[in-house]
């Protein structure tokens, strides 16, 4: 079914987009909160004028934790995500994210396969525009409805999105990090390029079945490169693997960012083809 591929991509997508930086959440009882608005307050500061972190050495006993742990509470951001395959660009990715607790809202426009895609999260509610697949209106996935096998199909991304559990599904799986390289100026800040190194027999919970499910298309090793600023936070990551390289930017900490669920005027059932 091309509707389900599609929502599939667009998930999957979103959370690569989230979980590579460590930072994102979906609430654990969406279905009992109403749709609303979600925003972060706006920090002039948090990219201009960057926090000293301490001089706290990065290393892979606590990367993750370090770095995941900068984003915590209140923070919103912009994002970007390119992925390319054997030099042409498959997929593109561009939106904002604010979090607050444990709550995040996400707006993002993706681009892939010569569809045009929206998708925002509120609530840990997903809803998505396909296009003309969807007549340019939204349709909604709960990932809690265990009724509705599309939402069954996001149970796992979605887990994969909560950052505790990213962060403790990874932690033990950093083998090194290091330095590659002097910093770069990223977002107002000098970033320092870390290159880091995963192994994916070490990753637990929902990352890992993922990766069970893959098979053996998924090597020892995952090798990604971070750029740090000095609180903490990434701007960047590139990770090359198999012929496909994605690169991430994460940009504006502190910006305004509010994100709606649609009206329910703009929702639409799934199609069935």
């Amino acid at each position: 079914m091309r509707a389900r591929r599609s929502t599939v991509l667009v998930a999957t997508a979103v959370a690569a987009t989230l979980t590579l930086v460590g930072c994102s959440s979906a609430s654990d009882d969406a279905s009992s909160k109403p749709s609303r608005a979600v925003s972060a307050p706006a920090d002039d500061a948090s990219s201009a004028a960057p926090q000293d972190s301490g001089s706290v050495e990065l290393t892979e006993a606590n990367f993750i934790e370090t770095v995941a742990g900068s984003m915590s509470g209140d923070a919103s951001y912009h994002t970007t995500m390119t992925a390319s395959a054997n030099g042409t660009v498959a997929m593109t990715a561009e939106g904002d994210a604010a979090i607050t607790g444990d709550d995040i809202a996400m707006a993002m426009t993706l681009s892939s396969q010569g569809m045009d895609m929206e998708v925002r999260v509120v609530d840990g509610i997903w809803y998505m525009n396909l296009g003309e697949l969807t007549q340019g209106k939204f349709v909604k996935v709960d990932p809690s409805d265990d009724s509705d096998p599309m939402a069954q199909s996001f149970a796992g991304i979605t887990d994969q999105m909560d950052p505790s559990a990213s962060v403790e599904a990874t932690k033990d799986a950093v083998v090194s990090v290091t330095k590659s390289g002097a910093t770069e100026k990223l977002d107002g800040v000098d970033a320092q390029p870390y290159e880091v190194v995963v192994d994916t027999s070490k990753i637990t919970g929902a990352m890992a079945d993922t990766i069970a499910a893959a098979g053996t298309a998924v090597p020892d090793t995952f090798t990604y490169t971070y750029w740090v600023g000095p609180d903490n936070k990434p701007r960047k990551m590139v990770m090359d693997q198999a012929g496909t390289t994605t690169e991430m930017t994460m940009t504006d900490w502190g910006k305004k960012v509010s994100v709606e669920a649609p009206a329910a005027s703009d929702i639409v059932e799934m199609p069935t083809s």
